[in-house]
């Protein structure tokens, strides 16, 4: 709103008020002539906002209705008169909805109102006949002040529609900003969930494994029974660190302190059953933080695949190709596919290929031509995240 609406009501009463006051210092020989019109003129003039044609309407009707009238030899001046349909005018000019018919009814209420005080009666007379040359001399002087009054309307409702314009690009964007928190408090979680998958889907996978095959060799091979609990317990402690990392990445901490390197998780495939070969080609040069993170994130879920999809004595390679311009991951196995009896969420290839994208990579998985599964990324070395 241009003005609040306190303010708005306030300045209401102010010219309704005005007009009381007014009304009854101009017709000082019949006060309470002048005090009734200007009553009945500030009530009127209180709706000028929300009913400024009906406004105007009203206050043509009480200016020809108190024009003849005549009390002790005393009538209502006729400035108070022009006046009262002036400020009526405005009102419809600033706020109706049609400027046109505004315009047309203000100026027939301002000629008529003229017409009438030229033809009303005067004191102890009766109406008096029509003067032309007189009549459009006043009617001269009339659209003169009529141009003040539609000026005053234009530039009120100039101003309120500037006003309309501004709060509403403050609240398209206020909006915006809110969609933008929402977008990125939704990729918040969208990246969050992606670290709680990769994290509890890998290791729960390796300790459900290693718990069976203890389970299993308990009592046939007592050393490969501890060499799983070991395991076990290898991989719930790296859950463990990899979970407190990921809650100082929420609190701010950043990923700096935190190793990412291939390799470290190729040995924890290594030790959970999976016979993996890793081949690096090329220099490998400092990685972005986030860049790294997402190569170690499809390896380690790749390889997760690999130990609960592949059958039993699975085998694996993980390539990592590093270019002067981007990397590349290629992991495939030797297992029999992706028919098993292991449960999945199906978020793990949604997840690589949502780490591979967010950095403007390219990412493919599926059948590997000579049988098993092969995970494929790339992903260039400058990019920044891209927004969702």
């Amino acid at each position: 709103m241009w003005l609040s609406s306190r303010r708005a009501f306030l300045l209401d009463l102010a010219v309704s008020g005005s007009m009381v006051a007014l009304s009854t210092w101009w017709w000082h020989q019949f006060r309470w002539g002048g005090l009734s019109y200007g009553m009945l003129l500030g009530v009127a003039l209180l709706w000028r906002r929300s009913r400024p044609v009906l406004v105007l309407a009203v206050v043509t009707v009480l200016a020809f209705a108190a024009a003849p009238v005549v009390v002790d030899g005393s009538q209502l001046h006729e400035g108070m008169l022009l006046t009262s349909l002036g400020v009526a005018s405005h009102a419809v000019v600033a706020y109706s909805r049609s400027l046109v018919t505004a315009a047309g009814g203000a100026l027939a209420a301002l000629v008529g109102g003229t017409l009438l005080v030229e033809v009303r009666p005067s004191a102890g007379q009766g109406w008096s006949p029509v003067e032309w040359d007189g009549l459009a001399s006043s009617l001269l002087s009339m659209l003169t002040v009529a141009a003040v009054f539609w000026a005053a309307g234009l530039g009120t409702r100039f101003w309120r529609q500037q006003r309309a314009g501004e709060d509403e690009r403050r609240r398209h964007a206020e909006r915006e900003r809110a969609d933008q928190a929402r977008i990125a408090v939704a990729e918040e979680r969208a990246r969050i969930a992606r670290e709680l998958h990769d994290i509890v889907a890998h290791s729960l996978s390796v300790i459900v494994l290693q718990a069976n095959g203890g389970e299993y060799a308990f009592d046939r091979d007592p050393q490969r029974a501890r060499e799983a609990l070991r395991t076990i317990g290898a991989t719930g402690a790296d859950a463990l660190e990899e979970i407190r990392h990921l809650v100082r990445i929420l609190r701010g901490a950043g990923e700096a302190d935190r190793d990412h390197a291939v390799a470290s998780v190729v040995d924890r495939a290594r030790a959970a059953g999976v016979d993996v070969a890793l081949v690096v080609q090329g220099d490998p040069p400092p990685l972005p933080g986030g860049v790294e993170l997402a190569v170690y994130r499809i390896v380690q879920e790749s390889l997760t695949n690999t130990l609960k999809h592949a059958g039993p004595g699975p085998s694996a390679t993980v390539r990592v190709t590093y270019r002067p311009g981007d990397v590349e991951l290629e992991v495939t196995d030797t297992g029999a596919g992706r028919s098993s009896t292991a449960p999945s969420g199906g978020h793990g290839l949604v997840g690589m290929r949502e780490r591979a994208t967010l950095y403007g990579g390219t990412f493919d998985a599926g059948p590997a031509l000579a049988g098993g599964w092969r995970v494929r990324a790339r992903i260039p070395l400058t990019a920044e995240a891209v927004p969702a």
